[in-house]
């Protein structure tokens, strides 16, 4: 076992010369023991100081699997290469941020690279140098393709209900970066059908579109969006266009059954416009206008259970307004593995993101509550050590009707990784939500679901939470056939939430859990799934001796 650590720990120390040695031909060294937030960043940043430009961009788009590699080499693996139609190369041009003869930019480089790592049909994208000439660097962008054309399903087992998803999807439509779905859907509210559309690049422009139609067992839902989003920091506007019609069944809990449940409707309409400010180093301001619409609709309340809650107050409204948006933003991404999920990169911002939002309902947009409305939410991320990365979120929003605050929710968030020990990642994971007079869309739960998963879905619910996890994830070097990474998790579970009726705070709950993870490395849905046992450390109304959690939901 000693001689393995050793083995193993020199194969990591070798790997960064590893990656030194495979430097772009004829391409300038950069600065020597330089510490790179992201792969690449060394070099492009002595490129961008020699005034280079870009040259020729080759793009590689490579496979589901790797036939070269023996291990490789199976008759699914052929069947699956054979199958699959790949990435056509102007998909991944038309997400590309730089083009030949520009200046090189190393942080436009890297905003290419997470736009790309974004997509859902592909597995990975890294941007590198791949050879230089007379102040002229041409680039090498690989991607790996996901396979996508598949039957999907989706299965979460969670405080003794399951939630099931069954959908034929190619997200990558003919190679065309389009998605394209058809499926089936239960989960413990209602059932669905649905047809689903997605564009992230409208005739290979920046605009995106979103489109679906879902048939519910309790009524229906109409969906869709376009719009040109801030693709990169320094994009001139933003625009957008949206529209849901929605009918369901409002569902109320309490200690996992339910307790009412109602007809509701929703129509909206929202229309948002931006403009970028001003941007110097890696900092930003935007400003915008925002129209927003939404007209909910209730039926009588229905009991369902006796004694659970008393009967709620469900007032039809429409809000109609008008509002100015501000928004400061900085840039300063970095990229880790085995976070949240097993084999992939994940980008995260060590920035400031601030966004604040104010204006008013009135009578002359057609609305029938006169409010002003306000939000304002803030992000914020640090790498504490090399090994350490701490993400902070917070928001507060709401409207002051009637000369009190209405649906005011407000949430605080933080979140710790440490992957000091190889192959593991220590999380911990603390959360405070409240809503103070909460429309009847707006009350919090604790449960599985919820992120108490000892318990039944929908436990308990309340108007202020307090919700903790800490976890040991694993993440082993083992794979199945080359279609699964192996892991392993242990976890505690803390929760605590102020309820409607008695208006008190309950007793703190708690579990335990551990089980495994999943990675599935080809796919282009559910990286991550786990399979675990949780026990409850406190009884209470429907709580059994232990839940079975399996699904694909990952939190954080």
């Amino acid at each position: 076992m000693r001689n393995f650590s050793a083995w193993l720990l020199a194969l990591l120390l070798l790997l960064p010369l590893a990656g030194q040695a495979a430097r772009a031909k004829d391409c300038p060294a950069p600065a020597a023991a330089v510490h790179e937030r992201w792969r690449g960043e060394a070099q492009f940043t002595a490129l961008a100081a020699q005034d280079y430009r870009i040259g020729n961009v080759h793009i590689v788009v490579d496979d589901v699997f790797d036939l070269s590699d023996p291990a490789q080499q199976t008759w699914y693996a052929r069947l699956a290469d054979e199958l699959h139609v790949k990435t056509r190369p102007g998909v991944i041009r038309a997400q590309l941020l730089f083009k030949s003869g520009e200046p090189l930019d190393p942080r436009t480089i890297y905003e290419s690279d997470r736009r790309l790592r974004a997509l859902k049909f592909l597995r990975a994208a890294l941007i590198l140098p791949e050879s230089c000439a007379q102040h002229t660097v041409n680039l090498r962008v690989d991607v790996k393709d996901a396979w996508t054309l598949k039957l999907n399903f989706r299965f979460a087992h969670v405080g003794g209900q399951n939630t099931t998803q069954l959908l034929v999807t190619d997200a990558n439509f003919l190679g065309s970066g389009k998605q394209l779905s058809l499926g089936h859907s239960e989960d413990p509210q209602r059932s669905a059908n649905l047809i689903v559309y997605q564009d992230p690049s409208v005739f290979g422009s920046y605009w995106q579109m979103n489109a679906a139609y879902e048939d519910l067992s309790d009524g229906h839902l109409r969906f869709f969006n376009v719009g040109q989003p801030f693709y990169e920091d320094q994009t001139p506007w933003s625009l957008a266009i949206g529209f849901l019609d929605q009918k369901e069944n409002l569902n109320l809990y309490n200690q996992g059954a339910l307790a009412w449940n109602a007809a509701s409707s929703l129509q909206q309409h929202e229309l948002s416009w931006a403009h970028l400010l001003n941007w110097a180093g890696d900092s930003g301001m935007r400003a915008g206008l925002v129209y927003s619409d939404s007209d909910y609709g209730y039926g009588p309340p229905q009991l369902q259970t006796p004694s659970l809650l008393p009967a709620p107050v469900l007032t039809p409204r429409r809000l109609a307004g008008l509002g100015a948006t501000w928004e400061f933003f900085q840039d300063n991404y970095t990229s880790y593995t085995n976070l949240k999920y097993i084999g992939r990169t994940e980008d995260y911002n060590l920035g400031w993101q601030v966004d604040a939002q104010a204006g008013a309902y009135g009578g002359g947009l057609g609305g029938n509550v006169s409010a002003p409305f306000y939000g304002l939410s803030a992000s914020w991320g640090d790498q504490l050590s090399a090994h350490t990365l701490l993400l902070a979120s917070a928001y507060a929003q709401g409207r002051q009707q009637d000369g009190v605050s209405r649906n005011l929710l407000t949430n605080l968030t933080l979140t710790a990784y440490n992957q000091d020990l190889t192959w593991q990642t220590l999380v911990a994971h603390v959360q405070w939500d409240s809503v103070l007079r909460p429309d009847p869309e707006s009350y919090l739960y604790i449960g599985g679901l919820q992120g108490l998963r000892g318990y039944p879905n929908y436990f308990a619910i309340g108007d202020r939470r307090w919700q903790a996890t800490f976890a040991d994830r694993i993440v082993t070097p083992w794979q199945v056939w080359s279609l699964f990474q192996m892991g392993f998790v242990g976890f505690v579970d803390v929760a605590q939430i102020h309820q409607l009726s008695p208006p008190v705070w309950t007793p703190a709950y708690s579990d335990v859990g551990l089980g495994l993870r999943f990675g599935i490395t080809r796919s282009a849905f559910s990286n991550t799934v786990y399979v675990t046992v949780a026990w409850p450390l406190r009884g209470g109304p429907g709580v059994h001796g232990h839940e079975i959690v399996v699904g694909n939901i990952v939190n954080f």
